[in-house]
């Protein structure tokens, strides 16, 4: 299977700015840390997330449009 590319992203748009940080520290205490992203749209509001096999996730604070 090949790997995904850096902007190939799982994104979850959460309003609550506590609740964004609540899921980062326990995924930071599971050894996932904050990447930089590859398109810096994701980096005004969000926090990326890169997996051991290179798909990430981006925690997004905005709702949905």
């Amino acid at each position: 299977m090949s790997r995904p590319s850096k902007d190939n992203l799982l994104v979850f748009y959460i309003t609550n700015k506590d609740e964004i940080y609540a899921i980062y520290e326990r995924l930071r205490n599971m050894g996932f840390e904050a990447v930089a992203p590859e398109n810096n749209y994701w980096k005004e509001k969000g926090i990326t997330i890169e997996d051991p096999d290179g798909w990430r996730i981006v925690l997004m604070n905005r709702a949905y449009e």
